[in-house]
């Protein structure tokens, strides 16, 4: 039997297409042939360290070629990648280690401060840096590289070894570790390029953090096709258009922060007219509010837009296509190729169409459980189908709508108030940039509607004329109790934004009233 493994496929990319650009970032550029040998060595000289198939390596290093070769060299010589935050403290450096008990970090310059901090934690984990060698350091990672051959990597690495701990981005409460296979990956990216209709020919925008799953899972999905990606070091809005301009991309992912940072350049920036080979926009991550899909569809009216459903814990699982975009308002699609999805009650009866609960979902893609937290693991998972605690309905047609995260859901007297659908509704109104909706101490009602509103630059514009807004748009008891306005929002990498940081600055000293 052939095993469905991503070195595998990385390796044939490599024959296939040898001299084709690989990878872009910043002033460097890899062919496929470059890459896969640096992969090897990278492997093959961890490996001569002392590290094994199944151990596993965090990864703390910005966006760089560097960092897609060691994805390579993990792939091929059996080890598990732990992705970390680039954002990380060294006390979440620290967590995320022995968490996953991983024997090794690999990390880049700029996280040293970080890493010195969890050094006296976690004093058993090698350390390996980019470059600048700590005395303290096992080795460095261009030193390891060098001395060691560019042939494949003797590991035998089956399609049901771990791939990655993919760590969940800890908007509700601390990360957990998914793990993901190398088949659950191998079959998803196989389902992305039938579903997008990306090939070996294409040239990929990567906008995002590698540690991002969504991320850096496209980037790979399009390598293993002999494809090309350039990769922003990091996201700015301006450098994303000069590279899909300057390199012709002829797609991309982006979350909806980023589309609504495009949308707020100069329009002689952003011309459709000089994007000419641009093809398709993806969404996802966090909801795309309406009124962005809207500008975005009029600034660039001959991209495809489409919009996902999926998780650090099963990929994409819905997608919304183009074509259906003005006709399935706030919804994310029909279930992509060999993925179900159904919407249960709280005992496990399944909901007619229409009505909302959680949403459970069943496919090859899923994750294998939470690494170490059997009683996670169980929680997610009924007679085979799994669920991620967000509330969804399916319509008539079979589209699904995701109507909020369980934990997100404000119980204001009783009543359930859906943040998602007073973002939708304050987000249209046109001096508005973006909105987070939460629940805040009352102790009338248990909960109370608070809204936090990010104006667009330059607008001005009061709480008191946005509350009247609310009043003439939404239903009485969903009208924010409250309303402020901020110059941004929390988030984390990956765009989404950080909900249960809001709730702390309101709930951490309040004291429940019986």
């Amino acid at each position: 039997m052939i095993e469905l493994t991503l070195g595998r496929s990385l390796r044939l990319a490599a024959e296939r297409s040898p001299g084709q650009i690989a990878i872009r970032c910043g002033a460097e550029t890899l062919t496929h042939a470059e890459i896969n040998l640096l992969g090897n060595r990278i492997a093959n000289g961890l490996r001569e360290l002392g590290l094994r198939k199944g151990d596993r390596v965090g990864v703390i290093m910005p966006n760089s070629v560097e960092y897609l070769a060691v994805i390579y060299a993990a792939a091929k010589a059996g080890l598990v990648l732990v992705f970390m935050n680039y954002r990380f403290t060294g006390r979440d450096v620290t967590y995320q280690l022995r968490d996953s008990n991983a024997k090794a970090l690999i990390y880049g310059d700029d996280f040293a401060e970080a890493v010195r901090d969890a050094r006296s934690e976690c004093p058993a984990v090698w350390m390996i840096a980019s470059s600048k060698r700590d005395p303290r350091d096992i080795g460095v990672l261009s030193d390891i590289a060098s001395g060691a051959p560019d042939t494949e990597p003797d590991a035998s690495v089956s399609e049901h070894d771990t791939f990655y701990l993919g760590y969940t981005s800890g908007t509700t409460g601390f990360p957990k570790g998914a793990v993901v296979t190398h088949r659950n990956r191998s079959l998803a990216y196989r389902y992305w390029a039938i579903e997008y209709g990306f090939n070996g020919e294409d040239r990929y925008l990567q906008s995002g953090p590698f540690h991002h799953s969504v991320q850096v899972g496209f980037t790979l999905a399009q390598l293993s096709l002999g494809g090309t990606a350039t990769v922003l070091p990091k996201f700015d809005p301006r450098d994303a258009v000069n590279v899909m301009k300057n390199h012709g991309i002829t797609w991309s992912f982006m979350v909806p922060f980023m589309y609504n940072a495009i949308l707020a350049l100069p329009v002689a920036e952003r011309r459709a007219q000089d994007l000419s080979q641009l093809r398709t926009f993806i969404s996802a991550a966090s909801p795309l509010p309406t009124g962005v899909k809207d500008r975005l569809l009029e600034a660039f009216p001959n991209v495809g837009l489409h919009e996902f459903y999926g998780a650090t814990e099963a990929g994409v699982v819905t997608n919304l296509r183009p074509s259906e975009q003005r006709n399935k308002i706030r919804c994310v699609g029909k279930p992509i190729l060999d993925m179900e999805v159904k919407v249960l009650n709280d005992v496990g009866d399944e909901l007619a169409r229409g009505e909302v609960g959680y949403l459970y979902m069943k496919g090859p893609t899923l994750f294998d459980g939470y690494y170490g937290s059997p009683d996670k693991t169980a929680a997610a998972f009924k007679d085979g189908w799994c669920t991620l605690g967000d509330l969804a309905r399916i319509d008539d047609d079979g589209y699904l709508y995701i109507v909020d995260r369980a934990k997100d859901v404000i119980k204001s007297g009783g009543v359930n108030i859906f943040p998602a659908e007073i973002e939708e509704v304050l987000t249209l109104h046109p001096k508005v940039f973006e909105v987070a909706v939460v629940g805040i101490p009352d102790d009338k009602w248990g909960e109370a509607v608070h809204a936090i509103v990010v104006p667009r630059n330059g607008e001005d514009v009061g709480a008191d004329q946005l509350m009247a807004y609310c009043r003439d748009n939404l239903a009485s008891y969903k009208v924010p109790k409250s309303l402020e306005l901020r110059s941004e929002l929390p988030r984390n990498p990956g765009g989404k934004v950080l909900k249960r940081v809001l709730r702390e600055e309101f709930w951490k000293n309040h004291e429940v009233k019986v």
